[in-house]
């Protein structure tokens, strides 16, 4: 068994919103940071992989001590994040053509993958080897939605949800999974400070796909696991959610 977690985050830095305007995003720095950390301490080595290749753009509104413990663990997280994304970014298809080596794929959270990461054919690629292998597949936050890759026609079920319509999904091979994403009323909360209202919710996205959604209370912890699949509900579910994937590993490996 490897030990090697492949780690896919999105290139793009601006979400398309209603009225043609558009919000600042990128990766959570905790909800990458906190997962990552903790999977390099228990001997994983981690491959970053974006649809460009290049260096993923931090979410400004998460660098913040607030989603952290303490001051000691941001400082941490942070300096061992800048480190991390100086190295090495794989472009994703790259990646995916050699996915052998990898013993887990993990997807964090921010509004990033809603832009390209949802419609992305490298990524479905990616989402159905782990899944064909039965191997941990685990997304935090709004990530969940780039499960939606995964079926004939990601773009179109994108576009739908961008149009105000109900969207189809065909192949899709998480349906009938469940699952829990950033809730519509936690992102009702976020909303409040945006240019303009959501296209769309992360929680309907994968509703209207056939995903049984699990969501708890809004900014708690909240960790569902089905099969190989792992989903966080929100940043506050950092913690728990690495706790599960790594049992989700060690079953693999002494299996």
């Amino acid at each position: 068994m490897t030990r090697q977690i492949l780690v896919v985050m999105s290139s793009e830095s601006r979400l398309p919103m209603q009225e043609g305007k558009t919000h600042a995003t990128g990766f959570y720095l905790n909800e990458f940071g906190v997962p990552a950390h903790k999977l390099v301490q228990e001997g994983y080595a981690l491959t970053i992989a974006t649809p460009k290749g290049n260096r993923p753009s931090l979410d400004p509104g998460s660098d913040t001590r607030e989603l952290f413990r303490n001051e000691e663990e941001y400082r941490q997280i942070k300096a061992f994040v800048n480190e991390t994304l100086s190295g090495p970014i794989a472009k994703l298809a790259d990646v995916a053509a050699h996915l052998d080596p990898f013993s887990a794929v993990f997807l964090p959270g921010g509004h990033a993958p809603m832009i390209e990461l949802m419609r992305d054919p490298d990524l479905g690629t990616v989402l159905r080897h782990f899944h064909e292998k039965a191997q941990p597949t685990a997304l935090i936050c709004h990530a969940p939605v780039a499960l939606l890759a995964a079926q004939q026609d990601a773009a179109a079920y994108q576009k739908a949800l961008q149009e105000g319509q109900t969207p189809t999904a065909s192949g899709f091979i998480y349906s009938g999974y469940k699952a829990t994403v950033f809730s519509t009323p936690e992102e009702k909360d976020a909303e409040q400070g945006f240019e303009a209202p959501m296209q769309y919710y992360p929680e309907d996205a994968l509703t209207a796909a056939g995903m049984t959604v699990a969501n708890g209370a809004k900014w708690t912890s909240n960790v569902v696991r089905d099969r190989e699949l792992i989903t966080g509900q929100n940043p506050m579910s950092d913690d728990e959610f690495v706790t599960v994937l790594l049992g989700a590993l060690n079953e693999k490996a002494s299996a």
